[in-house]
């Protein structure tokens, strides 16, 4: 093609799709997400679909900071992941961008009962998000679309996640951004065929064994066939009302969750049962999902959300898995997010006597660090991470699972007579965080005190 044919090719291109009118809608979005002005990189998530391929060229052509592009190779389509790879090298190389490229075997790194297409994703992002780090990178640009925000939208209306799931594709999420949520699918292959931009297609999704292809390739044409040729437009509009009523929830989960937050050892959030009971069903679902997204978990469908939320209110005992890392238990009038691993982790730590030596020292049982010191004090006593013992050569410290003196079994949640050790001498038994138990005495003397400290993370140690 000669140069006159590429500028008379150029001037064919309708407004609608031009750099001049793109650029002003591109700059809009990066001011209002947060971007446009950085002077670090950005990392584009570029599979080589159309749409990464298109984010690619949004940003090289209407950008003028940093890129660079992430590529992941998912190991699942052989010879055809391969192609995509050098695909995408080639171009970024053309657009003049660093390309850091992975192969990972994501078959055999899911975890148990994960499904390939939330291992595929779960890995993925966390790929980009080590590869943010690396690069320094501001965030991680991905190629959302408005499709995908609509199909979200109706993955989670079949699913029953509340409002929560009802807005479509967060516009920004962390340090992923989306900057095409504002373009459809077609729109943007029209783009890339006015401006002669290649892609690839991705045979997978037309392959209806995954839920989302089954909405996108079967769900969302019979709907638009049988009763409205725009139900996308339809759908969106209704994400973007449903925003308003999710910021609303968001603010109320907030003030619910700090509000009723009790901090017990090794739980990832705790509350009291009482105060959960205090909520209506409707506040107990919004409470239910605050705690859920404060922790990063998967949203629950509204039937498991109300099946907990009854839970609450019929019993004082049970157990409720939320996903696989994620288990509430209900004892001691105690409502408790545990990840299972810990009571594993920390099973197994025998009783132990520990010589208090010189005038201060520290001594280590399970998940449990202790210091102390010899101290004048006026009296022996107790509280939730400290006591003072009266003055003695060795303290003893026992699992409160084996312990059958004076601390009674009720005192303590049942998930929790592994994890806690009661601490004790002749005269005072101390178990911390919950109680102890013994006769206070009147001391003004030389008396041993003791701060405790869990370790939540074996890391902590080195603090």
């Amino acid at each position: 093609m000669t140069s006159k044919e590429k500028v008379s090719q150029l001037k064919t291109i309708p407004y609608s799709h031009s750099q001049e009118r793109l650029r002003t809608i591109f700059h809009d979005i990066g001011i209002r997400q947060g971007w446009w002005r950085t002077d670090r990189p950005m990392l584009l998530a570029v599979s080589g679909g159309s749409d990464s391929m298109a984010l690619m060229w949004f940003f090289h052509t209407l950008w003028e900071g940093h890129c660079i592009v992430a590529h992941l190779n998912h190991g699942i389509r052989g010879e055809s992941a391969d192609k995509d790879q050098r695909f995408v090298e080639e171009i970024a190389t053309r657009f003049s961008f660093p390309v850091e490229s992975a192969s990972y075997p994501v078959p055999e790194l899911l975890e148990r009962g994960e499904s390939l297409e939330d291992g595929a994703r779960r890995i993925r992002y966390e790929f980009l998000e080590k590869t943010m780090k690396q690069t320094g990178a501001c965030g991680v640009a991905v190629a959302h679309t408005s499709d995908d925000s609509a199909e979200t939208f109706l993955m989670n209306l079949m699913r029953g996640t509340g409002v929560r799931g009802l807005v479509g594709v967060p516009e920004l999420r962390d340090s992923f951004i989306r900057p095409l949520l504002a373009f459809s699918k077609n729109y943007l292959k029209e783009i890339l065929e006015f401006h002669g931009i290649p892609w690839r297609e991705d045979l997978s999704n037309r392959d209806n064994a995954y839920t989302r292809n089954r909405v996108r390739n079967s769900l969302i044409p019979f709907l638009q066939k049988e009763f409205n040729p725009r139900v996308k437009e339809g759908i969106l509009g209704i994400a973007e009302d449903m925003k308003h009523f999710r910021e609303n929830e968001e603010e109320m989960q907030s003030a619910l969750v700090d509000l009723l937050e009790r901090r017990v050892p090794f739980t990832e959030y705790a509350c009291s049962l009482q105060a959960m009971r205090s909520l209506d069903e409707q506040t107990c679902a919004v409470f239910v999902r605050g705690v859920g997204a404060r922790l990063g978990l998967r949203t629950l469908s509204r039937d498991r959300t109300n099946t907990l939320c009854r839970l609450v209110h019929k019993s004082s005992r049970w157990c409720f898995q939320w996903q696989k890392e994620i288990v509430l238990f209900c004892s001691f009038h105690l409502v408790a997010w545990i990840d299972p691993a810990i009571l594993v982790q920390s099973a197994g730590a025998s009783p132990s006597s520990f010589a208090l030596e010189d005038q201060s020292g520290f001594f280590e049982w399970g998940k449990w660090l202790f210091s102390w010191k010899r101290e004048w004090a006026s009296a022996s006593n107790y509280g939730t991470m400290g006591a003072v013992f009266p003055n003695s050569e060795r303290i003893e410290v026992v699992p409160f699972a084996l312990f059958r003196k004076a601390i009674r079994k009720r005192d303590i949640p049942e998930w929790a007579v592994s994890l806690f050790p009661v601490v004790y001498s002749d005269r005072m038994q101390w178990l911390p965080y919950w109680r102890g138990s013994g006769r206070w005495e009147s001391l003004h003397d030389v008396a041993i005190r003791i701060s405790a400290k869990y370790l939540q993370n074996i890391d902590e140690r080195k603090r």
